[in-house]
Parts: C-alpha cells; sequence; structure tokens
C-alpha cells in the first residue's frame, strides 16, 4: 500500500523542499513518524521562533519553505510571525495537524474548530481537505500556491489519521507537476509547447471562457486549423469561446472525470487554455486523462493552475499566449477533422415537446447571426 505520507513526502522531495521547520504536538507526530533520512528538522523552541527560520530560509533561498505546527494553538502563537511572512511575501506551506477524523464532531481537544478561517487574512490560501485521499493535492496545490506570483504563506490543516490512509493511485501524476507564471510566451516557455504540439500525433484542443473574454477566439480558429486538431468546450462554460458550426468543432465536454477521460481517449496531447482542469459536476470517477495522454493548460488564474490533479500549467496573458502559438505552430499535414454530423430531428408526439424538439424550432427560424444564451445547462448538450 502507498500511504498518503509516503506521496506527501515523494512530492514535497520533487519540490526540493526537505528542510522541515516547526515545534510539533500530537497531532503532528503522524506526519513526522518514519521521517525520511534525507530531510532535516528545525525544531523551534516557540513558534514564531519556527515560522521566523522558515521565513529567512524561504528569504534566503529564493524557494518555499515548509512550517509544521501544533493545531489551532501552535497556529495562534505563530500567526505574529505570520503577518511579517505575509508582508513580505514569503514563500511559506505551513501546516497544522488536526484531531482524528472519527472525533472532530464532538470536538475534543486538539481540535481546530475552523481550520481554514483561522489564519485569514495572513494567507494566500486556506484549507482542510474532506478527505484523506485530498491531502496529496492539497499539499500539490499548497506548494504552487506560495511559489506563483505573488509569492506569499498558505495554510494546510491535515487530520491526525489521514497520514496513514490510503492514497488515491492516481495521486502519482502530481509528482511530475510543472506549473509556473511568465510575463510574456516569446521565449522558452512558447517554444516548449510549440515543439510539443508540433511533435503530438493526435492533439486535441480545449477552450474556456477566458478565450471568448479576452477576444482571442480568431487566434484560437487559426491555431485549430494549423494543428488540425478537434477543438471541444471546456466543461460547465459560462460562453462559447468557439464557433459551433466551425469542422473543428466537437461541443461540450461532459462535466464528469469518466465522461471525460472517454471523450479525449484516442489524444496523446491535451492543451487546456483559459479553463480549469476541469470543473466537473456529476460524480463518475475514472482516470484523470486517457492512457498516454499528457496536458498542458494555459490559464491566467494562478488558483486554477494550482489545484489542476495533473498536467503542466503556465499563468500568463491567454490573448498574448493564443496568438503567439497560432503564429509558431507548423502546418500540420494530418487530415482535417471530420465534422459532427447534425443530429436527427426530434420525434415530436403528443406528449409535451422535448428539449430537441424545441431547439430544432429555434434552428429552424432563428436568424443565422442570432446569439444564444442559455440558463438550462441541464439541456446545454442538446443545444
Amino acid at each position: 500500500m502507498t500511504s498518503v505520507h509516503d506521496v506527501t513526502y515523494d512530492l514535497l522531495r520533487r519540490h526540493g523542499v526537505t528542510t522541515i521547520f516547526g515545534n510539533p504536538g500530537s497531532n503532528e507526530l503522524p506526519f513526522l513518524k518514519d521521517f525520511p533520512a534525507d530531510f532535516r528538522y528545525f525544531h523551534g523552541l516557540h513558534e514564531g521562533v519556527a515560522m521566523g527560520m522558515a521565513d529567512g530560509y524561504a528569504q534566503a533561498t529564493a524557494k518555499p519553505a515548509l512550517v509544521n505546527l501544533h493545531s489551532a494553538a501552535g497556529t495562534g502563537n505563530g500567526m505574529g510571525a505570520l503577518a511579517n511572512a505575509w508582508n513580505s511575501h514569503t514563500p511559506l506551506i505551513v501546516t497544522a495537524g488536526q484531531q482524528t477524523r472519527a472525533m472532530m464532531g464532538v470536538e475534543p481537544l486538539l481540535t481546530n474548530l475552523d481550520s481554514s478561517q483561522m489564519p485569514r487574512p495572513l494567507v494566500k490560501w486556506s484549507y482542510e481537505p474532506p478527505i484523506a485521499q485530498d491531502v496529496p493535492l492539497a499539499m500539490s496545490r499548497a506548494l504552487h500556491m506560495a511559489a506563483l506570483p505573488p509569492s506569499g504563506p498558505v495554510y494546510l490543516s491535515v487530520p491526525y489519521d489521514d497520514w496513514a490512509a490510503e492514497a488515491d493511485p492516481q495521486s502519482s501524476a502530481l509528482l511530475d507537476r510543472q506549473v509556473h507564471a511568465v510575463k510574456s510566451f516569446d521565449g522558452p516557455s512558447l517554444s516548449r509547447i510549440v515543439e510539443r504540439l508540433n511533435a503530438a500525433k493526435h492533439p486535441v484542443l480545449i477552450l474556456g471562457p477566458e478565450v471568448d473574454a479576452c477576444r482571442a477566439n480568431a487566434h484560437a480558429v487559426r491555431l485549430a486549423e494549423k494543428l488540425h486538431a478537434p477543438v471541444w468546450v471546456a466543461p460547465s462554460a459560462p460562453r462559447c469561446p468557439f464557433p459551433t458550426t466551425h469542422p473543428s468543432s466537437r461541443g461540450l465536454l461532459p462535466a464528469a472525470i469518466k465522461g471525460i477521460s472517454a471523450a479525449l481517449s484516442g489524444h496523446n496531447l491535451i492543451l487546456v487554455v483559459g479553463a480549469p482542469v476541469f470543473r466537473y459536476h456529476q460524480y463518475e470517477p475514472g482516470a484523470y486523462l486517457p492512457e498516454g495522454a499528457e496536458l498542458i493548460a494555459l490559464t491566467s488564474d494562478a488558483q486554477e493552475a494550482a489545484r489542476a490533479p495533473v498536467g503542466d500549467a503556465i499563468v500568463g496573458d491567454i490573448h498574448a499566449a493564443l496568438q503567439a502559438l497560432a503564429d509558431n505552430v507548423g502546418q500540420s499535414g494530418r487530415p482535417l477533422p471530420t465534422p459532427r454530423a447534425r443530429p436527427a430531428p426530434a420525434e415530436v408526439g403528443p406528449a409535451p415537446l422535448s428539449p430537441e424538439a424545441v431547439f430544432d424550432v429555434i434552428a429552424a427560424i432563428a436568424p443565422r447571426d442570432a446569439i444564444y444564451v442559455n440558463e438550462s445547462t441541464s439541456t446545454t448538450d442538446f443545444l
């Protein structure tokens, strides 16, 4: 069994965070159990001292540092030094233990009653995972959020018994994630994406609301036409960022883990632009990506980049990124995507009209340049 403890230490190791500062109590002992030989721990006699050491170390190394505090009391003792770190934009991952999940409902001693609220407003992000299997994802998000500009401290509360739980097998995808921000896409970041797109045998584009919002859909069309790639709209996107009548259009992705993986089957490189990875709704567990597929996300939202469970992410200007990609990718020799077949007309009987039948009527009589606004998300696929 691979435990949450093992995956989390592997994740910290991959990020170069092998020095930990703290003042632990009993809630933190499961995290420190079997402490790896390649890590080192600096113990402060007061939480403020531990926070101060971590603050100075992170500033000196220009890398995130991890601070391990004791539940609510330890967090409270460290808040003064946390204020300094917040104002210095120091990248710190502040972790605190929490009571075991089985007892939290009766509020025993050492329970942090409102763990995510307590350190605010002195952190960029504060969280307690709802289940043990989410701890590695939360730690991954904390590492990326602390480092992304503007850098600063983040806070993560972890219940006592989570560390020994079995990890989600898909947590291994977090280990190789690369997330960074760029000022422009005219350098190495652009070159790496262009090279990967040019080398991909079966790329696919997924576009989100940022594409339309920044008037970048013309660049998205050019990119799709140069790559000869199909284009999906990200699930739950509030607006459509790609012409639905374009031959490359594939419509709206389902809002489920299993459904998205199935829809993207056969593609070896997935480029997500201006959308989260992904905005799920229905609970259909499965693999996040089809087997053998890699993912790159371009977004202007650091939170979206940090919280994704798979793939690499670059935070920057979406308009500039799409324009640069459309200007620099090579013209593909692949066949053009086959246009989607138009749905057959819905049957109309004595029963109330179906959504499909209503949309058939609208499609028949609406002007060609009509703009549609749909407030019924359950019928979006039909539309």
